[in-house]
């Protein structure tokens, strides 16, 4: 009877990880096209960001300057600011470049000027179209992770900035600031969590179907 049952319970054990393998590599393939689907919207909100807090330091900035170096408070809020103009001036760069590349397609016009010179075998020289294309969308990840991560240090200085700037007018100020920095952070992200759409009645049942089923796999690996 045991040698009648163990079949099933190997065939169970060598069917799963490779059904989950396989879902891991669909959604981290379908994350990767969508990314590349919403790079132009995330190079425009990405360059809206880098604007508007260009803006801010720029307003902050010149007031302080006509202020001086009265205290540490004033100092620390003039140094940060300018820190983060730098940055600022980078994802902005970074982000036009993204978008020009994109747009006006630089690959294919500079194989054309080539070509029209009269390069011999310049195509030897440039990749394929598919190899292009994807060479662009790498490209566009790693310009947008890179621009995320100095939009991240830009806010940070900001913030610290303009905490500091306030607190020189008063400590209670500073607080009150903080806190509604905090606060519209968390309000943004509870909006975009219930914005997000609720699970189809099929995507439940399916989850359902794959919690009933680990329990019975581990069985299975214990018997």
């Amino acid at each position: 009877m045991s040698e009648e049952k163990s079949p099933p319970a190997d065939r169970g054990q060598g069917s799963a990880p490779p059904a989950a393998d396989e879902q891991s590599a669909r959604t981290f393939r379908g994350l990767r096209n969508l990314a590349e689907r919403i790079t132009p919207w995330l190079v425009e909100v990405g360059s809206w960001i880098f604007g508007g807090l260009t803006a801010v330091n720029l307003i902050v900035l010149s007031a302080l300057l006509t202020v001086g170096p009265v205290d540490a408070t004033v100092g620390t809020a003039t140094a940060a600011l300018a820190a983060a103009l730098p940055l600022n001036v980078a994802g902005i760069i970074l982000l036009r470049l993204i978008k020009d590349a994109n747009d006006v397609g630089l690959d294919d016009l500079t194989l054309r000027a080539f070509q029209d010179a009269g390069f011999p075998k310049v195509e030897a020289y440039f990749p394929s179209p598919e190899e292009s294309a994807s060479q662009h969308a790498r490209r566009s990840r790693i310009a947008l992770l890179y621009s995320l991560g100095i939009a991240a240090v830009s806010i940070g200085l900001t913030v610290t900035g303009m905490v500091a700037a306030v607190w020189h007018m008063g400590h209670w100020i500073a607080f009150v600031l903080l806190s509604a920095v905090i606060l519209s952070a968390g309000l943004l992200t509870v909006a975009i969590a219930h914005a997000l759409p609720q699970p189809s009645a099929a995507e439940k049942a399916l989850a359902l179907r794959n919690r009933k089923r680990r329990p019975k796999g581990v069985n299975h690996q214990r018997g």
